[in-house]
């Protein structure tokens, strides 16, 4: 397997009043094509930072300290560097946690993917943004795909805003994509068609997925690989049954043991 994402050595921090405050420290991780890394860990572990940095979203007081973020064989980001504007959308597309960050309540559907693909494909035409809207949405398994572009945002379902949002992110074809806690504020029936239409485009597209949760029951649905986060570090990984059926540490014990259990 060809390594799409490759981090190496990864280290940022935030300037706060008081210092420096570490964020990531020496983060090692690698996302295949056609592979699901999730990276899991509690609040505060790290994981948000890690998804922000390779996309280039971090705060202005955070700044990259040593290490580098590879896409295939393009250095996009280490001090000094940040490459993620030409990437960005592209190469990589993000969903985040909640689909109201990524759809204007003024725009209906159709405009919203017709603005990503005007940005990011070279001398598209108006005929095929039309067709690629009406394909990347019944991709994500919308049957009645031509209505729901002519909808605003606030006329869909929260699950079918999360389908949009995804689609957003893959309708420029890109070879990774990002998803940050894109699950967390659907139920558990959506969650779950959420993880399957995911498991899907990897399989049908080849795209690499970097899943951020903090679940560890959906990161076993979903994922090939698993790495577990703490403070800042990557503090085990590994292939996804492997982490969760014989952990090594003691915190992906102490995550494991969290997880209600129903009698």
């Amino acid at each position: 397997m060809n390594d799409l994402l490759t981090i190496s050595g990864l280290a940022i921090t935030a300037r706060v009043a008081d210092g420096d405050l570490p964020l990531l420290r020496d983060v090692d991780l690698t996302v295949g094509r056609g592979e699901v890394l999730g990276v899991v860990g509690e609040s505060g572990s790290g994981k948000t930072t890690l998804a922000r940095c390779v996309v280039g979203l971090l705060e202005r007081n955070v700044r990259v300290e040593a290490g580098e973020v590879r896409l295939a064989e393009t250095q996009v980001v280490a001090p000094g560097v940040d490459r993620t504007r030409e990437v960005r959308g592209a190469q990589v597309g993000m969903v985040f946690q909640d689909a109201s960050r990524s759809l204007n309540p003024l725009m209906r559907i159709r405009a919203h993917l017709a603005e990503v693909l005007r940005r990011h494909v070279p001398h598209i035409t108006k005929q095929e943004i039309e067709q690629r809207s009406v394909e990347v949405l019944e991709q994500m398994r919308i049957a009645d795909a031509r209505r729901v572009l002519d909808s605003y945002p606030h006329q869909l379902s929260g699950g079918l805003r999360q389908r949009v949002a995804i689609g957003l992110a893959v309708v420029t074809r890109p070879s990774l994509v990002i998803a940050d806690e894109c699950t967390t504020a659907l139920d558990v029936t959506t969650q779950t068609k959420v993880v399957e239409l995911f498991r899907t485009l990897v399989d049908e597209l080849g795209i690499g997925l970097l899943f951020v949760t903090h679940d560890l029951m959906l990161a076993s649905d979903l994922c090939d690989r698993i790495a577990v986060m703490s403070q800042g570090r990557v503090v085990e990984q590994g292939p996804a049954m492997d982490v969760l059926e014989h952990p090594h540490e003691d915190y992906t014990r102490q995550l494991l043991a969290a997880i209600p259990t129903w009698n």
